[in-house]
């Protein structure tokens, strides 16, 4: 081979796109404190009781059904970089305010619940517009590596946040936590000010309806494959994940200890599929997403199973999560890039909030699901009459979607 025809090495992302991993890398790390102060706050300052504890911790969710629809207008005809930066702004000042009510001994549940789902639209509307975002600060040829870099962040900071965030708890309290979380906030929404890159593709405010992000996805055939395959997987997920606990601790007698390797394993798989996706996604060999979204559901099955297949059980659950982490991450990588370069011209934030209002509304159903089947059968048999339907029915639509990506796109 001559050296004119070696391949060269993928060049850097742009500028714009690097500020932008910066910025999540500072927050998402940050974030990961809220998570664990929040209900900690709740139970330790506020003697919260369990179950307002658990509302508390769906609190942040509420919002994302309103608001992401709006956001996803709102990302269409607006800048999106400002969207971005006045999010993070918006949950510092809001974490600003429940610290000092906490100083001054004001903080009561009522308030505290209220400010999680302040935080939580807030979110909803970085989310949304984050993914229409992304093609503004790289080209096309470049989203599955850029969707991979943010993947890798995001892996990163679910693996480690969540002890990082227990042990800066458990040493300065959750207060001074959530000083951290605002910090954080604060200096990615300033990075993302400064390094600001002028929205693409945006659409008129008279042309820009709600509803018509999902009209798109029911005229593409991709997107309404892609959007079913998403929701009966987030179904399949809850379930599984509904009763994972039940299965290790309850029914396998196994040490709660187990469950939190699990899913620190999971986070490490994360990290490999974002990293394969970015050295081995994209073009024709994207079809590897269609296998990897059946082979992260067998994967949950698989770890849902473990403790009664074989005596080993616990080398095989952490081995399943971490396939389990590593597939689901490689598959989202590559549907959000799908959706990216399906979108009608000025409607990418009005099809992803689709996307994400109608996948995400599976979520609460497989809760309700899960809590049914568990009065019927074992925890493990309730997750794969769920998971294995869904496993087929994800098979023939993301198969589908594959073949007909490039007659859509072309």
């Amino acid at each position: 081979m001559t050296q004119a025809e070696q391949p060269t090495a993928p060049r850097r992302l742009p500028p714009a796109f690097r500020v932008l991993a910066l910025s999540e890398a500072i927050s998402a790390a940050g974030s990961q404190f809220t998570l664990i102060a929040v209900p900690f706050l709740a139970a330790t300052a506020l003697d919260a009781t369990p179950s307002e504890v658990a509302l508390l911790s769906g609190a942040q969710f509420i919002p994302a059904l309103i608001v992401t629809p709006i956001a996803g207008k709102l990302a269409d005809v607006r800048d999106r970089a400002f969207l971005l930066y006045a999010s993070h702004y918006g949950r510092c000042l809001l974490l600003i305010a429940v610290v000092g009510l906490a100083a001054a001994s004001l903080l009561n549940y009522e308030i505290l619940f209220a400010a999680s789902m302040l935080l939580g639209a807030c979110t909803a509307l970085f989310d949304t517009a984050l993914l229409a975002y992304i093609p503004d600060t790289v080209e096309a040829e470049e989203l599955t590596r850029a969707n991979g870099q943010l993947a890798a962040v995001y892996a990163v900071a679910q693996t480690a946040g969540p002890a990082a965030g227990g042990l800066i708890i458990s040493g300065i309290g959750p207060v001074l936590a959530l000083c951290i979380d605002a910090v954080s906030y604060a200096g990615g929404g300033t990075a993302l000010r400064l390094r600001r890159q002028p929205s693409r593709h945006r659409a008129s405010k008279q042309s820009a309806g709600i509803m018509e992000g999902f009209s798109a996805v029911v005229r593409s055939d991709a997107l309404r494959r892609l959007v079913s395959a998403g929701s009966l997987f987030n179904l399949a997920e809850q379930v599984a994940l509904s009763v994972l606990f039940i299965a290790v601790v309850k029914e396998a007698d196994r040490s709660v200890a187990v469950i939190g390797f699990g899913f620190s394993a999971a986070g490490i798989g994360s990290l490999i599929g974002a990293w394969a996706s970015r050295r081995y996604g994209g073009g024709d060999r994207a079809r590897s997403w269609v296998w990897a979204l059946a082979l992260s559901q067998a994967a949950l099955l698989a770890a849902l199973w473990s403790f009664t297949l074989v005596s080993w059980g616990e080398p095989l659950f952490l081995l399943t999560m971490l396939v389990y982490g590593g597939t689901l991450a490689y598959y989202n990588v590559h549907s959000l890039t799908r959706r990216q370069i399906l979108a009608p011209e000025g409607m990418l934030g009005r099809v992803n909030a689709a996307y994400r209002t109608i996948a995400f509304g599976t979520i609460p159903v497989g809760a309700g699901v899960a809590a049914l089947l568990l009065t019927l059968t074992t925890a493990p048999m309730a997750a794969t009459l769920v998971a294995g339907l869904s496993v087929v029915a994800t098979w023939i639509l993301a198969t589908g979607t594959y073949s007909t990506v490039k007659q859509e796109s072309a």
